[in-house]
């Protein structure tokens, strides 16, 4: 069981004004009858958060107030230490600052244009079919190796130019196109990621029928998308090169 936002915010609330002197540490008292409700000696003038018995078992439940007195019309208690913990540290919740920089990657507008083109039609026909993503898979290594071809100006009726042979042409460590264009470590990084990558996806789902997990599907699309804008952004060194 977790806290539910109201809760959290209630006992924020309280540490807040605690800390501000507008509550007693020792004495946090609600009260609540036909008459009257709120807390008593509060000091302060902000608005308090919804606030309900229950919340307040709950809050004692994970030790973050203890209750000397609790009645069908008022609770009185302490305040605990790990009520402060809790709160100073958004409950233990994991930072997710990053969320915002992830979420892009994943909008069909942030995509290579020419692989969402070709991606697009299968998936329309449901994000649920593993057939769908199958089918988009394959269309997205062709677009991949197209345009590696393209970066290394290769002849599509040259036989060298299959597969592996395409990565070696463009990286390979002899007379390839980058060879002279990247460090002999970086040459050789990109031709086993290309490579991997051709072995591992272009290969599987050529000649057989995968049909992987839509949310597996989605994954392996974006990551190929990173490799189209890495030989992109070499495409782009080689031509600034050359003016």
């Amino acid at each position: 069981m977790t806290l539910t936002e109201n809760q959290k915010n209630l006992l924020r609330w309280i540490v807040k004004e605690v800390r501000a002197g507008n509550l007693k540490e020792d004495s946090i008292w609600y009260i609540r009858n036909l008459t009257d409700y709120g807390w008593v000696d509060y000091k302060g003038s902000d608005s308090w958060p919804p606030v309900t018995f229950a919340t307040f078992d709950i809050l004692e439940e994970y030790g973050y107030i203890k209750w000397q007195q609790k009645s069908q019309h008022q609770y009185k208690g302490t305040l605990t230490g790990k009520a402060y913990e809790a709160v100073d540290s958004n409950f233990a919740e994991p930072n997710r600052s990053a969320i915002p920089h992830i979420i892009p990657l994943t909008e069909v507008e942030h995509l290579d244009s020419e692989l969402w083109e070709r991606v697009r039609f299968s998936v329309s026909a449901g994000g649920d079919n593993p057939k769908a993503w199958d089918t988009a898979i394959r269309n997205a290594t062709v677009v991949l190796e197209d345009r590696m071809r393209k970066l290394g100006n290769i002849d599509n009726i040259n036989q060298k130019a299959t597969g592996n042979g395409i990565v070696n042409l463009i990286f390979g460590s002899n007379k390839s196109v980058q060879k002279d264009k990247l460090p002999s470590e970086e040459l050789e990084a990109y031709r086993d990621l290309y490579s991997g990558t051709m072995k591992l996806f272009r290969n599987r789902y050529a000649h057989r029928f995968i049909d992987p997990k839509p949310e597996e599907g989605g994954e392996i699309i974006v990551f190929i998308n990173l490799l189209l804008k890495m030989l992109d952004n070499l495409d782009w060194e080689t031509e600034n090169e050359n003016t």
